[in-house]
């Protein structure tokens, strides 16, 4: 019994010091209760109260220190629930948010912008056809709305996406936006990521779109003080000075290393640096301000400052610096942490990081509680959390024997610089590498569910970054201090940190280049995150239990086993499956046949935006499907085919199918020529066999699907790009679809009337596009079922009454799908049954 007293009374003596950690714990447990338990808030809120009652009994009476204790954390627990639920579940009647509905409206908002300004391009952009402009983004602090009316008092962050550069505005400028207001749509396709749930999880689920700079009036007169204001000025003077310091991409970078700011041109490189694990660096966090405050307290020590005076030091420049930088959560954690052992130091007393750990956690998520659910939040405590209670045992684990041999060791006064090298250096070295492993260990289970990576090469990558990273910080530091009093000095030192910032991006990109940098995995779920660390706890206690290495293998094999289970491909489900994405305009179709083998039937858009990323990719991730071996190009156009660069860097092809006029010199006009000649190159580098096609071909997918080739005819002159598409048509079980691609009169009429086009399921030939021949041609096909891939309904408002009966007709006699108001289609067919599913 004498050990387990031992270890009682230490785990009391450590809960004194750290009296926060508990109550942080709670109320972390109170947010997700509040998030996931569905209770009403009114119960939550008796909770908090029967507690506090609890709390103040306890302390009260003597000797009910302990019931005093459960009571003050049930306390904090339904306070947290109580907070989520009114900051997640509920809104003002004021709030911007009542006046939106799914659908999006003409509205006209006034406000303060909040943030930045940025201009974005595509990201990332698509290898081939039409790029998106420009694009304003910013948020604003809604104070008014117009009604018909007039105007109407509202609060509320709306984000701001103008579709056009616009380089007039600032943050802190009051504005009137003119635009489309609604609430952020949520995905239109399985594993896409969900814009919505992020926007409603940051508290700005309202989105107003500006057709162009000339919807944004800029106000005059200020709302708010002087001193406000003079804050967004001297933001704005700190972003422009440092992005200075070098070209686009290094002065940007410095920036967003010093002040926090990512700007749209970084995102290459911050793809680059997640991939190799090394993102954080990206973002503020302990390892920036310890490396700006560590220089900060070493300069005013060497000024011959004494330790308090110099922690007074390091709480001015910490309070200044936190007026610049962007505030999120692990900047903000630093800070908190940073100056908690300031303030030990001015009044002498014994500094706990646990608890100032657990007293920045408490102040976060009193002021945002869904902050703990960011995956930044996330990743900064749990990193500095298991650094400050696991690196002494890890540091003995791992260098245990060299820490003995050293201390037999024995120095003479001259051996000066070999005993520094044996202590001081090797503990730093040490404790670098300490850190740096449990980090790796603690963020690879949640990199792995929020961002689907996996980064072998993380830990040694963050120890070769470190120095070019505290090369950027330091001179950029020095930089921007010095940027009013001796601007030519300034510029000096800005200029060293952008040539170390040009190096550290040559770096990522290199590193970007090594094999097997980064696995992309299929989704885990939070229990698998539980796993992982339930079986590192089991492995660091393997000594300190009976039977600990028999538990820890357990522990490890049961993990091995879960993790090959997340990573499978489902199982056939003896139909096939035709899956239409929603891309805008575009299309991307993906067959699963009955044996389970995966095809692709044309992958791209020409909505602005990369098809595999943002779409096919994480639909492929989500549905847990076999990457497609086989793929069809219809026709040489890039809203067919402009998302295959992107497939080929993650997935292997063994055959693609085109007609024969894909990739040849006349082929459909000059910018498809050119294009498609570039995707044929592509394939054949990648080694891929490319077969061409045409009419009166089959193409056996497996023993009950194939594929029949409708149009055009072989050696057919004269087809325009459209005109010359493969028509194709998919049979399984007799259940046949047919996909026309982007067909036009000629094809259509030729079809209908040489007959045997009949189909159980139609595509609508391009994209659903009126021509006086749809009519017929959907006669002749005489579908059930009949789908649209198109960027707009084609129900919406006509020009001429033609179309619009002809619509009419069509949604009343078939049963009809498209991607813009259903998103994802999905029809399974084949053993005698068809069912649709759709995503809206």
């Amino acid at each position: 019994m004498e050990p387990l007293r031992g270890e009682t009374s230490k785990v009391r003596v450590e809960l004194r010091r750290t009296p926060l950690v508990p109550a942080a714990g709670a109320l972390i447990a109170g947010i997700v209760g509040g998030r996931f338990l569905p209770l009403p808030g009114g119960l939550w809120a008796v909770l908090a109260v029967a507690g506090a009652v609890v709390a103040a009994v306890g302390l009260w009476r003597p000797g009910l220190h302990g019931l005093a204790v459960g009571g003050v954390l049930v306390a904090v627990a339904g306070l947290g629930a109580v907070a989520v639920g009114l900051d997640y579940f509920a809104a003002g009647s004021d709030d911007v948010l009542t006046y939106t509905g799914p659908h999006h409206i003409l509205a006209t908002v006034r406000g303060q912008i909040v943030s930045t300004p940025s201009v974005s391009e595509d990201d990332p952009p698509p290898a081939y056809g039409y790029r998106r402009p420009p694009q304003t983004h910013f948020a604003l602090q809604a104070r008014q709305l117009r009604q018909a009316d007039g105007w109407l008092a509202v609060r509320g962050r709306v984000a701001v996406t103008i579709h056009q550069a616009d380089d007039r505005l600032a943050a802190g400028q009051q504005v009137e936006v003119m635009g489309w207001l609604g609430r952020v749509r949520g995905p239109d396709n399985p594993g896409q990521y969900d814009w919505s749930a992020a926007a409603r999880a940051r508290g700005m689920p309202v989105r107003l779109v500006a057709p162009g700079v000339e919807s944004v009036s800029i106000l005059d007169g200020a709302a708010h003080s002087w001193l406000a204001r003079a804050w967004w000025r001297v933001r704005a003077a700190a972003r422009d000075h440092l992005a200075a310091c070098g070209d686009e991409q290094s002065g940007q970078l410095v920036s967003a290393l010093i002040i926090g700011e990512r700007p749209p041109s970084l995102r290459a490189l911050n793809r680059a640096m997640m991939r190799a694990g090394v993102v954080h660096y990206m973002s503020i966090s302990g390892t920036h301000l310890a490396i700006f405050l560590g220089f900060v307290y070493l300069l005013c020590r060497v000024l011959a400052m004494s330790p308090r005076r110099s922690a007074i030091g390091v709480l001015v420049v910490l309070a200044a610096y936190m007026v610049l930088a962007e505030a999120r959560a692990p900047l903000v954690r630093s800070a908190i942490m940073a100056a908690a052992l300031c303030l030990a130091v001015l009044t002498g007393r014994s500094h706990a990081a646990l608890n100032a750990l657990a007293g920045a956690a408490i102040l976060i998520l009193a002021v945002d509680p869904m902050d703990l659910f960011d995956p930044g939040f996330q990743l900064s405590f749990g990193m500095v959390g298991a650094i400050l209670v696991f690196r002494g045992p890890a540091r003995q684990a791992i260098f245990g024997r060299s820490l003995r041999e050293r201390g037999l060791m024995v120095f003479r006064d001259e051996e000066r610089l070999r005993r520094w090298l044996n202590y001081t250096a090797a503990n730093w070295l040490m404790d670098a590498v300490v850190m740096v492993l449990i980090a790796y260990v603690v963020s690879a289970p949640l990199v792995a569910y929020h961002f689907h990576l996996f980064s072998p090469y993380a830990a040694p990558l963050s120890l070769l970054l470190a120095p070019l990273v505290t090369a950027v910080l330091v001179p950029g530091y020095v930089s921007m201090a010095l940027a009013w009093p001796m601007p030519n000095l300034a510029y000096a030192f800005g200029q060293v940190a952008g040539q170390a910032a040009e190096g550290l991006a040559w770096s990522v990109e290199a590193m970007d280049r090594l094999p097997g940098l980064c696995l992309e995995l299929r989704d885990v779920s939070i229990g698998w995150v539980v796993l992982c660390y339930v079986a590192v706890a089991a492995v660091l206690a393997t000594r300190r239990m009976r039977l600990g290495r028999v538990l820890a293998a357990a522990a490890v094999g049961v993990l091995a086993v879960a993790t090959a289970y997340t990573q499978r491909t489902s199982p056939p489900s003896g139909q096939a499956e035709l899956n239409v994405l929603a891309v805008g305009s575009g299309q991307c179709v993906v067959l699963r046949t009955p044996s389970g083998a995966t095809v692709l039937f044309d992958a791209g858009t020409r909505s602005g935006f990369d098809a595999y990323s943002q779409v096919l990719g994480p639909f492929l991730r989500d549905q847990r499907l076999p990457g497609p071996s086989i793929a069809f190009i219809s026709h040489p156009n890039t809203d067919h085919f402009n998302a295959l660069p992107e497939f080929l860097r993650h997935h292997r092809l063994r055959r693609v199918h085109v007609n024969e006029w894909f990739g040849a010199p006349a082929a459909g006009g000059l910018e498809a020529s050119s294009h498609d000649s570039h995707m044929l190159g592509a394939l054949r580098a990648a080694g891929v066999q490319v077969e061409r096609l045409a009419a009166g071909q089959r193409v056996a997918l497996d023993g009950r699907t194939s594929v029949e080739v409708l149009w055009p005819p072989a050696g057919r002159e004269g087809l325009s790009a459209n005109e010359s598409s493969l028509v194709l048509r998919i049979t399984c079980d007799g259940v046949s679809v047919l996909l026309p691609a982007d067909i036009e009169t000629l094809g259509r009429q030729a079809l209908a009337a040489g007959g045997g086009v009949r189909a159980d399921i139609l595509m609508l030939p391009h994209h659903g596009s009126w021509r006086p021949s749809l009519e017929e041609f959907v006669q002749a096909v005489s579908p059930k079922v009949v789908r649209a891939s198109t960027a707009r309904d084609p129900f919406g408002p006509p020009a001429q009454e033609e179309p619009a009966e002809f619509f009419a007709r069509l949604h009343r006699g078939y049963r009809f799908y498209s991607t813009p108001r259903n998103g994802w289609i999905q029809v399974r067919f084949g053993g005698g049954a068809m069912e649709v599913r759709t995503m809206h």
